[in-house]
């Protein structure tokens, strides 16, 4: 073998390093980013110790609840939970759920219709031009084990139910109101696809009248659905009946609309209800015999016009505002009614002479949108 030899030139030498042997030599560069990295940790500990310091200290003069005027983390008051419907006042086991319209005919054929005494808030409105009327029975703690028969939705209907966080139950609907459906805007429970069953038809009634539904069958699909199960509206606000000597006496309320979709009803100081007549016929519930009587009506001015495009379809203006007459307690509250055009989870707000949220009578609540030209009258005796 060979021995070699080789020679450094002076100007290929390195400079020493204090790099430990066999390792590579540390830039200045590394050993400034690994002072700040060493400092910054430090500051980190030392601002984590004096704040766990601080929230200590805070808690201990606060019963531990809240630093300073604050809640702590973990310990934010609960939402209260409700102990009656935001719709009728009324109490049961959960009245915090969402509540379930069910779109319901007018029409004598299917008179007595089931299902409205046991509603909570009952919408009633025009579904065309020559005033043929059409209703939505609100459900939250009422739930009967028969409704119907089911009909088809509108456009208004769906504003109003958005506005009181409900899920809307129809068989079919005009085109506006599928449309909209369709793009999503809102969230219903439509016979036309039957949804876990949630619907069937009686053998006894012509179609399209014979379709009808529970409120567990629709319960049943509105979770099964995956929509939510609890209520975002906070509620109207109810008070109880007025005593007996503050009541108002006896007395007929009459709406004008034309024919067998005339409507009126008889007050009853002793009960504090307003029994409802359909063309001078008393309204039972076609499942219960029930009668229908709510403690509230609640009367919108609202005008009835054609709505654009094909299909004969009308357009009533719930949204806006108008005037306002409440009937409870055998008395008249004067005022106004007022919802956002734009906005269609604003609820219908009933606002008094002086601009004051009505407090309504516990129990039913029957709202009705009238046009101008049909005569509203309250005679007592």
């Amino acid at each position: 073998m060979n021995n070699t030899s080789f020679s450094v030139s002076p100007s290929s030498s390195v400079p020493p390093s204090s790099a430990p042997l066999g390792q590579p030599p540390v830039s200045s560069r590394t050993k400034t980013l690994r002072a700040v990295a060493i400092g910054l940790g430090i500051a980190v500990l030392v601002l984590g110790a004096t704040y766990a310091l601080i929230l200590r200290r805070g808690a201990t003069r606060t019963g531990g609840d809240t630093f300073g005027s604050l809640p702590l983390i973990g310990n934010a008051p609960a939402a209260p939970v409700p102990t009656t419907s935001g719709l009728s006042g009324r109490s049961c086991d959960d009245p915090g759920r969402r509540a379930i319209g069910v779109m319901l005919a007018g029409d004598p054929i299917n008179r007595p219709v089931s299902g409205f005494a046991s509603a909570d808030m009952v919408w009633e409105l025009p579904v065309l031009v020559s005033d043929v009327t059409r209703l939505t029975a609100v459900y939250q703690c009422g739930r009967p084990t028969e409704i119907g028969s089911v009909r088809s939705a509108r456009h208004d209907y769906l504003f109003l139910n958005e506005g009181i966080d409900a899920i809307l139950g129809h068989w079919g609907g005009s085109y506006h109101a599928l449309n909209r459906i369709a793009a999503g805007e809102f969230q219903t429970i439509n016979a036309l696809s039957n949804p876990f069953n949630a619907y069937y038809r009686k053998n006894n009634l012509p179609a399209p009248y014979n379709g009808f539904t529970s409120y567990d069958g629709l319960w049943n699909a509105l979770q099964k659905l995956g929509y939510r199960t609890t209520t975002k509206f906070a509620g109207y606000p109810f008070k109880d009946d007025a005593p007996a000597s503050e009541r108002g006496t006896s007395g007929t309320l009459s709406i004008g609309w034309p024919g067998a979709f005339r409507v009126s009803y008889e007050y009853d100081p002793v009960t504090n209800r307003y029994q409802r007549f359909w063309a001078g016929v008393k309204q039972v519930d076609g499942k219960t015999n029930e009668a229908v009587s709510p403690s509230v009506v609640a009367i919108m001015t609202a005008t009835n016009g054609p709505a654009d495009g094909p299909g004969g379809y009308n357009d009533v203006g719930i949204e806006g505002q108008g005037a306002l007459s409440v009937y409870q307690d055998g008395k008249v509250i004067t005022g106004t009614w007022k919802k956002n055009a734009l906005d269609k989870k604003d609820p219908v707000h009933f606002l008094d002479a002086q601009g004051k949220e009505i407090t309504f009578t516990r129990g039913q609540l029957w709202v009705m949108a009238v046009e101008p030209a049909i005569s509203v009258t309250w005679e007592q005796k």
